[in-house]
């Protein structure tokens, strides 16, 4: 890879790496980490709220993600199938954090929504249960008096052991009946009261939806005022009050759930997981320089003499001859000193025939 080529990936890898830390920081500061909070001032009345732990955590993660990726650019690591599965652990953090803030860049209305929807239903199932409860009561109120009003009718009709007329079971029955509708009178009014009073939440929760958390706040603070009386009559319990969740969980519940998976949920989590792993992945699947082609490249950079050149043994291989020979031979190796001072070691190509007669000799 060039000088320029490398320094163009490292300067794109960097600025992957900066948005990654801007999303994590983000998730953090909205979700888990939002104190303790230093007030910087930025200029011309700018102020970031800047949350210390949560700076710290992005930061640290971006820079461990950027070292490996340099590590993987200078063959210090490889990145195959195992190595994919390492990175995708180390990164799972940012990866998870950049899933939640693009999520709701997406859908900016998604966490009011989900969160507004999430108190409905709780509401919403109580209410459900209410209502069954005080249909029960009333019907089994209706049920006694009318059973009632048969026992009398059936006494005055003669249709039980006594003859037919109105004697004094028949004025024990009648008595029973008034006392009975009496009592049943008051049951019925105040599920009546119930009734009408679950009807009023339901037309609260048929309103306008909130737009706020603190619209939320007060939507559920109204149900529970109206909610207390249906409480009371029902017998069923009010449930707890429902607090909204961290937007880094709402973004999580949301996707795990299989029924509302969609091409924007899958779209998200393919971004969020090649922000972070995206530049080395594709760095590593580029093919490298075939091997051929390396030799090739080698053979063209040695340089190419002009005409025929013939080497000449070194003085280190010259054959070796006896200090008698060395004086018959005297006049002929002085010769040698004639070699220019430049080419040490090199003999003429007539000493060393020279030499080569002698050791015939």
């Amino acid at each position: 890879m060039s000088y320029v080529t490398r320094s163009l990936f490292y300067i794109a890898m960097v600025l992957l790496g900066i948005v990654s830390m801007f999303t994590t920081y983000q998730s953090l500061h909205d979700s888990i980490l939002p104190e303790p909070l230093v007030r910087i001032y930025l200029g011309s009345g700018v102020i970031w709220d800047c949350s210390i732990f949560a700076l710290g955590l992005a930061v640290a993660i971006g820079l461990m993600l950027l070292a490996l990726k340099v590590a993987i650019i200078d063959e210090q690591k490889r990145l195959n199938v195992v190595g994919v599965i390492g990175m995708t652990t180390v990164a799972f953090i940012s990866i998870a954090f950049n899933v939640d803030v693009l999520y709701r860049w997406a859908d900016r209305d998604f966490f009011i929504r989900f969160s507004n929807e999430k108190m409905r239903s709780v509401y919403e199932d109580y209410l459900t249960q209410a209502q069954a409860k005080l249909i029960v009561r009333r019907d089994e109120t209706l049920k006694l008096v009318a059973k009632q009003e048969g026992e009398l009718d059936a006494e005055i009709r003669g249709l039980r052991e006594k003859p037919e007329g109105y004697g004094r079971i028949a004025r024990q029955e009648d008595y029973k009946l008034t006392v009975l509708q009496k009592t049943s009178a008051v049951d019925l009014k105040s599920v009546e009261e119930a009734m009408a009073k679950k009807e009023e939440a339901d037309t609260l929760l048929r309103g306008s939806a909130p737009t706020t958390l603190a619209e939320i706040d007060q939507l559920q603070n109204e149900l529970r005022v109206v909610l207390k009386d249906v409480g009371a009559v029902s017998g069923v319990r009010l449930p707890e009050v429902v607090k909204p969740d961290n937007p880094l969980f709402a973004v999580f519940t949301k996707l795990f759930d299989i029924h509302a998976i969609g091409i924007k949920e899958i779209f998200i989590l393919l971004v969020s997981f090649l922000l972070d792993l995206g530049d080395i992945i594709g760095y590593s699947l580029i093919p490298n320089r075939t091997k051929k082609r390396e030799e090739g490249l080698a053979l063209a950079a040695i340089p190419d003499f002009a005409g025929p050149q013939r080497l000449l043994p070194s003085a280190q291989f010259q054959p070796a001859i006896s200090e008698e020979e060395a004086r018959q031979s005297g006049p002929a190796l002085a010769d040698d000193s004639s070699l220019p001072s430049d080419a040490p070691g090199l003999a003429s190509e007539a000493t060393i025939e020279r030499h080569i007669s002698l050791r015939g000799k």
